[in-house]
């Protein structure tokens, strides 16, 4: 019976091609011996790979059981060890996580060495209620809640995943077949082992004595609407999103905010997975810190998600992959970075600054060339000729230079600051009143203009102003 039902599955999801050799994940325990023997019985081509975690004191006999096996069967063994504790205190992870993120790079090495194109795991529906379960416990989308797929990326295949796990013993037990008994599946410590051994029996007694196959059916379900959905939000991030030639993924915003609050949420998803290259360890949380970018008055913030830097500028999000936490803006003195268009006129709140800057034409009429004493200060006059340009306030960036009125070139920001008698701690905290393009600096607040807005004749006039902060 199992093996009519896995080869009905194996044809509906087309996971193998004849001739195709498959590498199977096998544990030593009921699922991934049944899945190997299953598989052989099919007449498929196969290795057997077996990563020892080191975590118990038989492990070595599960490693030399899944050898057996393989000899048995008559296929190639591959196998391989590692410390997961340590593993997992370095990469910050559970050892749930770890243990499960390390065999899956084990397995895809493994089918590389041995010419495998398909990896077989040994999921089975309880696996997949399971999941279900605990996803949804957790507060999962219908993306988490679809959880197993049959066959993912092309390449890992679950052929066990319309079949329960009464099934597999039973089947196991025909064939007078024996496998490994893992004591830490009966440890209460673990989630998913109180869902299997707590809360689904509860669920089968009280509520419906198939919940097994309901979970399962719905994640199924569910799996073809997300299917959808994708395929969805792909046109419209094609549409609103562009990549720049240094690999950083542009969003336009106001189209983006136009949509759904759910497409939106599933834009953004798919945008940080395209810069990423997966969602590990994105969040719920993560994806609503980027859509509060949308907001007016964002422009100039930032937000470091896991291996993803998002900066809103003016009309923009731009996604860039940061594999790491990078410093920015002086972080560590504790100033946050801030960008704002200036309109004219306005009346411009920079909170991060707790103060507020003014802009308005100045009447026509003064002409007179404006002196540095009279440049300085928190109200100055600056000239722009020619087509109005885009303004903005910003706080300082890294290689910023500036031209201060009178002076022959431009000289590094930083060094301004510190002729200025402005202590280090406090410089990148200096608003900065810009050219969106070219990032030219028009006014340092409080210190000085620069020379190409020296006042001069039938040239337009900006008065600008700063108060608090």
């Amino acid at each position: 019976m199992l093996v009519r039902r896995v080869s009905a599955t194996i044809e509906r999801y087309e996971m193998v091609s004849p001739g195709e050799r498959v590498l199977v994940g096998v544990s030593g325990g009921a699922d991934s011996v049944a899945l190997a023997q299953v598989m052989a019985e099919l007449g498929h081509p196969l290795a057997v790979a077996h990563l020892n975690h080191g975590l118990r004191s038989d492990a070595d006999q599960d490693e030399i059981f899944a050898s057996a096996l393989a000899q048995r069967l008559g296929v190639p063994f591959v196998s391989d060890r590692l410390d997961l504790l340590l593993e997992a205190r370095k990469n910050r992870r559970s050892i749930e996580d770890e243990g499960h993120q390390a065999r899956y790079r084990f397995f895809k090495r493994s089918a590389a060495r041995l010419r495998c194109t398909r990896i077989a795991v040994g999921h089975t529906m309880d696996d997949q209620a399971e999941t279900f379960l605990l996803r949804l416990l957790r507060g999962s989308g219908t993306r988490g809640l679809a959880a197993a797929y049959p066959k993912v990326d092309g390449l890992i295949i679950r052929p066990l995943l319309e079949a329960r796990r009464s099934d597999v013993e039973e089947f196991l037990h025909d064939r007078g077949l024996t496998y490994r008994q893992d004591s830490s599946n009966q440890d209460l410590r673990f989630a998913r082992n109180r869902v299997r051994h707590m809360l689904l029996p509860e669920l089968r007694r009280h509520f419906n004595p198939r919940v097994v196959e309901a979970l399962a059916g719905a994640a199924a379900l569910l799996q073809d609407d997300e299917g959808w959905m994708e395929r969805l939000t792909a046109d419209a991030l094609g549409e609103l999103a562009r990549e720049t030639d240094d690999g950083a993924l542009v969003l336009d915003v106001s189209p983006l905010a136009h949509h759904s609050d759910a497409m939106k949420r599933r834009i953004v998803r798919q945008a940080l997975s395209r810069v990423r290259g997966h969602l590990r360890n994105v969040g719920r949380a993560h994806v609503d810190q980027v859509l509060s970018l949308l907001a007016d008055g964002k422009s100039g913030r930032e937000l470091h998600l896991p291996g993803v830097l998002v900066r809103r500028s003016f009309d923009r999000l731009i996604m860039t992959c940061e594999p790491g936490r990078i410093e920015r803006n002086r972080s560590k003195h504790g100033y946050n970075g801030f960008e704002y268009r200036l309109p004219i006129p306005a009346k411009l709140l920079i909170r991060e600054r707790g103060g507020t800057l003014t802009a308005a034409w100045r009447r026509s009429g003064a002409t007179e060339e404006i002196t540095e004493p009279k440049a300085s200060g928190d109200s100055v006059v600056l000239a722009l000729a020619g087509e109005f340009p885009e303004l903005m306030v910003r706080s300082a960036r890294r290689g910023d230079r500036f031209r201060p009125l009178g002076a022959s070139g431009s000289k590094p920001l930083t060094r301004y600051l510190m002729e200025r008698k402005v202590p280090s701690e406090k410089r990148w905290a200096v608003p900065l009143v810009a050219r969106a393009r070219g990032g030219e600096i028009l006014w340092v607040v409080g210190h000085g203009v620069s020379e190409s807005s020296r006042l001069r004749s039938g040239v337009r006039q900006l008065e600008l102003g700063w108060v608090g902060g």
